[in-house]
């Protein structure tokens, strides 16, 4: 009796089944595509396999040249179609002096297509760099070309805050005859604002926007002066403002020629 149910528990077990003849080839096929692949890979990567041939360089340019930005690829390329550096290869663009943005993609088998946009300088920025509407500031070789532009600057990080500003006041100074030639903000964080007919507006750290406005308005008011024309005027006051006055030769009083005299005085 205990034969017989020990027999019938063994029948009932499993058989464990060894892998079949089609198990086996698949998984021998699947290794020897896996080492082809390998194989395959490893040699397109070696140095000197699928050459980058052709750069193609698009986009609207006034200072940058393709073929400069050609050469410059074609001298940083250390590597194929596959193992081509691109995050170096972008930044070796970035750096080149007019260049404030690219983007490249590969075309198969050995083209590299590029996009280039050149920068576009708003402004100068300190003595001896431009800035653009984002206020990107980049250096190029010279700038005696951009000498008429109008001058920003201000402490490092304070660039996009100095655009921002210029571009708010310039429609209310246009609508007064106003022409800004320069923009400062200095290291006490202090606002000035200079025109180009020798008017310099001191705006101090506070209430920005209401000394503007006060300022834009009383202006035209201070033209009516016959003998004399304000060159400083300072709107840090709580109740009023300071103007310097640059008094007119007996000669040009009614004239509306430019000042020759530095004869001032003071009064709010």
């Amino acid at each position: 009796m205990v034969a017989a149910r020990a027999q019938r528990k063994s029948s009932q077990t499993p058989r464990r089944r060894l892998p079949g003849k089609a198990a086996l080839t698949l998984l021998a096929v699947t290794l020897l595509c896996a080492g082809a692949v390998a194989s395959a890979y490893h040699y397109v990567t070696q140095p000197g396999r699928m050459p980058l041939r052709v750069i193609e360089v698009k986009g609207e340019f006034n200072q940058l040249r393709h073929a400069a930005i050609q050469r410059t690829v074609m001298d940083s390329i250390t590597g194929g179609f596959f193992n081509c550096d691109m995050p170096k290869l972008r930044a070796t663009v970035l750096a080149m002096p007019w260049v404030e943005d690219v983007s490249i993609r590969r075309v198969w088998p050995d083209r590299l297509n590029m996009l280039v946009t050149e920068q576009v300088p708003l402004a100068r920025w300190g003595e001896d760099a431009l800035i653009n509407v984002n206020g990107g500031v980049f250096r190029p070789p010279a700038l005696h070309d951009y000498q008429a532009l109008i001058k920003l600057s201000g402490p490092q990080g304070s660039e996009r805050r100095v655009v921002a500003f210029f571009q708010a006041i310039v429609p209310a100074a246009r609508a007064r005859q106003l022409q800004i030639d320069e923009v400062e903000l200095d290291v006490r964080r202090h606002w000035w604002v200079r025109f180009d007919n020798g008017l310099t507006l001191s705006l101090g750290q506070d209430q920005i926007a209401q000394r503007l406005q006060q300022f834009f308005r009383v202006y035209p008011s201070l033209l009516n002066e016959p003998t004399r024309l304000p060159v400083r005027i300072d709107m840090r006051y709580a109740h009023g403002f300071a103007v310097r006055w640059r008094e007119l030769p007996a000669a040009e009083v009614g004239q509306g020629t430019e000042i020759k005299q530095d004869t001032m005085r003071e009064k709010v």
